[in-house]
C-alpha cells in the first residue's frame, strides 16, 4: 500500500503534464505546469521537478512569462552545477539557455554586468559541450541591440558571419529572421528588407517565424515607398500572430498597429488597440510592452492629425484608460508618451546611454512617410 501511495504522486504530475500539452500556449498551460512543479517539489523528487520545470519553461516562453522561464531555469542550472540526479542533459539545459539569456535585457532591473555575465557563463558552457560558441556570439549581438551598443552588435555580428553552425545553434528561420532584424536595427533598411523578403520567399518557418517577420518588415517598407506591399504582409501576418501571448509577437502587434495609422486604416487601427490592450497592460515583459506602446503613440499621433476625439474601449486597469470611454486624441498622446518616457528612462538607466529616449523620437519620424493604402 506503501508502495502505491509512493507512486500516486508521480502519476499526477505526468497525468499534469500530459494534460499541459494538450492546452493552448497562455495561462492555463502555465498553470497547470506550475501545479505539476509544486507537486514534485513537495515530494523531494528532484526528476520529476526538473521534468516539470521543463515543461514550465516551455509553456512560459510561448505563453508571455518569460520572469517565470528565468526562474525555472535557475533552479535546473543549480542542480546541474550541483550534479543532482536529476536527468538534466547538458543539450536541454544549454538550449534553455539560449531562451533565458535572449529574455534578460527585457527587465531593466536586470543590470548589464549580470547580463555580460551570464553571456560568458553560456559561452564557457557552449565551449566545454559542443565547442562551437556560434550561438553565443549571435545572442551578443542580439543583447547589443536590445541594450544600444551598436559598436559591440558591429563587433558580434562581423565575428558570427564567419562562423561554422553547430547543432545548438538556432534554426535557419531564426537565423535569418535575426539577420533580418539586425540590418533594419542598424538603419540598413534597404538590405533588411532584402534579407526579411528572401526569409519569407524561402518558406522557412519556426514559431514566431515568418511571423514577426512580416510585423517587423512594415514600417521600413513605408519608408521606401512600398505602402502596397506592406499591406500584404499585414493581412498575412496579423492573422497569424494576433491570438499570440509570445511576448516577441506582443511586441510586434504594436507594429501593425502604427502601420494600420499610418495608412489612413482609422478604424482597424482602433480595432487593433482595443483587441490587444488587455494582454499588454497585463503582460511581463517590459521591453515589448516598451515597443508596443512606442507604436501606440506614433499610431494615436497620426490619429490625432485627423480628428477631435475617439471612443475607444481601454482596460479599466489601464492608466490610460477613463471611465467614460471617450478619449480627447491630443491628451491620450500625451499620456502615452508620458508612459513610453518613463519605461525608456528606466532602460536607458540600466544601459548607460540614452537609446530608448531617443528612439521615442525616431519612432515620429515615420509620419512622414504616412501614405493611404486600402485595407481591402
Amino acid at each position: 500500500m506503501a508502495k502505491h501511495r509512493e507512486s500516486d504522486h508521480t502519476e499526477q504530475v505526468e497525468r499534469l503534464l500530459e494534460q499541459a500539452k494538450e492546452l493552448k500556449h497562455g495561462p492555463t498551460r502555465i498553470e497547470v505546469c506550475e501545479e505539476a512543479v509544486r507537486l514534485a517539489d513537495s515530494h523531494g523528487d528532484l526528476p520529476l521537478a526538473f521534468k516539470a520545470r521543463d515543461e514550465l519553461m516551455r509553456a512560459a516562453e510561448t505563453g508571455g512569462r518569460p520572469d517565470l522561464m528565468i526562474v525555472s531555469f535557475s533552479w535546473c542550472l543549480s542542480m546541474f552545477d550541483r550534479k543532482e540526479d536529476t536527468g538534466i542533459s547538458p543539450f536541454q539545459l544549454l538550449w534553455k539557455m539560449k531562451w533565458v539569456v535572449a529574455d534578460l535585457p527585457s527587465f531593466p532591473e536586470i543590470e548589464l554586468p549580470t547580463i555580460h555575465k551570464m553571456l560568458d557563463d553560456m559561452e564557457r558552457r557552449f565551449r566545454d559541450h559542443s565547442g562551437s560558441i556560434q550561438p553565443v556570439v549571435g545572442m551578443r549581438r542580439s543583447v547589443a541591440l536590445l541594450t544600444g551598443d551598436n559598436a559591440e552588435a558591429r563587433r558580434a555580428h562581423k565575428q558570427f558571419m564567419c562562423m561554422p553552425r553547430s547543432f545548438l545553434s538556432d534554426c535557419h528561420a531564426c537565423e535569418l529572421n535575426s539577420l533580418a532584424q539586425y540590418w533594419m536595427d542598424m538603419g540598413k533598411r534597404t538590405l533588411g528588407i532584402r534579407k526579411a523578403e528572401e526569409l519569407i520567399a524561402s518558406g522557412r518557418t519556426c514559431l514566431s517565424v515568418p511571423d514577426s517577420t512580416y510585423a517587423r518588415v512594415l514600417l521600413p517598407l513605408l519608408h521606401v515607398g512600398r505602402g502596397k506591399d506592406a499591406m500584404a504582409y499585414h493581412h498575412r501576418g496579423y492573422e497569424r500572430s494576433r491570438r499570440s501571448s509570445v511576448p516577441l509577437d506582443v511586441c510586434r502587434w504594436g507594429d501593425h498597429l502604427a502601420f494600420l495609422a499610418l495608412t489612413g486604416n482609422d478604424a482597424r487601427a482602433v480595432k487593433l488597440t482595443e483587441t490587444h490592450m488587455p494582454k499588454v497592460e497585463s503582460g511581463h515583459d517590459p521591453l515589448s510592452t516598451l515597443s508596443f506602446l512606442r507604436n501606440m503613440m506614433v499610431a494615436v499621433d497620426c490619429l490625432a492629425e485627423r480628428k477631435a476625439k475617439i471612443k475607444m474601449r481601454l482596460p479599466v486597469e489601464s492608466t490610460l484608460a477613463n471611465s467614460r470611454g471617450e478619449y480627447v486624441l491630443t491628451d491620450l498622446a500625451k499620456s502615452i508618451k508620458g508612459r513610453v518616457l518613463k519605461l525608456s528612462r528606466q532602460f536607458d538607466r540600466r544601459n548607460g546611454n540614452g537609446d530608448c529616449v531617443e528612439a521615442m523620437d525616431r519612432a515620429l519620424t515615420i509620419k512622414k512617410k504616412a501614405v493611404r493604402v486600402p485595407l481591402k
